[in-house]
């Protein structure tokens, strides 16, 4: 089975139409990140799903868990109600994510219908995939339905709507290709990966691309959490025992376990990089320095 995929990074804004300039419209912004996958197995039929995150990394994750179920207990439609997805997602997850990241959502669609959600997701995004299913391979022109259908909810609205690809993933057992655009205050880079066996014979395991894609987007994200709170310890913004500098020191210890991940995935495939692979001590030493002169929020860090 061979799947080929991308990450997207959404940002819609949902503003009201007002007669009057001193009437208050409603205003709704919703971000998330989307991957879509379609699963084949010989001549069965193609099933696609939906993952929306509000995270880069999980999404990968899960997507990758997803993949791996699917090739391991075949195909998903006639097992949505018997499959254990708050296990899939907890295995998306790790002890930073589940202490840290308490606004942590994800919701995944089949058929444009939720099948299983945790978190609070904006419920915008239900009204777009119901919309894409009816425009499909047209997911541009679902926003046009999604103005008619908060008009038909006595609504007049614009909808605006900005991404960005974050992740190419071309995936199967003779090598796998992830391009990746990395995007953060001050500095976007990017870079591919190509995995191949290391000896005749072997595979590649489909899913160790995307988890290793995830591995990489989480690890640059948590080098400029380490840079930027250094930077604020610095310059006694935070104490050395808040929260906040706990929070960076945990980020720290969680890149040393991506970086064992990362180099035992190397260990097991032949990989190149190109142009090379993203240090993650560089990165936070980069993060440090622009910090320095331009403070930053976390939800900067891979939003805007």
């Amino acid at each position: 089975m061979n799947v080929d995929t991308s990450l997207l990074r959404e940002k819609f804004i949902i503003k009201e139409k007002t007669k009057s300039k001193d009437d208050n419209p409603l205003v709704l912004r919703a971000r998330s990140n989307r991957m879509v996958i379609n699963l084949q197995a010989g001549e069965m039929p193609v099933e696609t799903f939906v993952v929306r995150t509000n995270t880069m990394h999980t999404c990968t994750r899960l997507v990758s868990l997803i993949i791996a179920n699917y090739e391991k207990h075949g195909p998903l439609a006639p097992r949505l109600k018997l499959i254990e997805w708050p296990k899939l997602w907890d295995h998306a997850l790790n002890d930073y994510e589940r202490r840290y990241n308490l606004d942590r959502w994800v919701c995944i669609y089949h058929k444009g219908r939720v099948i299983y959600s945790y978190g609070k997701h904006h419920h915008f995004f239900d009204v777009i995939e119901q919309c894409e299913i009816i425009n499909k391979d047209e997911y541009s022109k679902s926003i046009d339905l999604a103005k008619n259908a908060f008009k038909k909810a006595g609504k007049i609205v614009d909808i605006s709507y900005d991404s960005n690809v974050a992740l190419v993933a071309i995936l199967g057992n003779k090598y796998s290709r992830c391009s990746m655009v990395l995007r953060a205050p001050g500095n976007t880079t990017t870079f591919n990966y190509v995995l191949k066996p290391l000896n005749k014979g072997e595979k590649v395991a489909i899913t160790q691309g995307l988890s290793s894609a995830g591995d990489f987007l989480e690890g640059v994200q948590l080098s400029y959490i380490v840079g930027i709170n250094n930077e604020k310890l610095n310059q006694n913004i935070i104490e050395k025992f808040s929260d906040e500098a706990k929070k960076g020191y945990a980020a720290r210890d969680r890149i040393n376990e991506l970086e064992a991940q990362i180099n035992s995935m190397e260990n097991r495939y032949k990989v190149r990089y190109r142009p090379e692979r993203p240090l993650f001590e560089y990165i936070t030493e980069q993060a440090e320095k622009y910090a320095k002169t331009n403070m930053v929020n976390e939800d900067e860090i891979y939003i805007e």
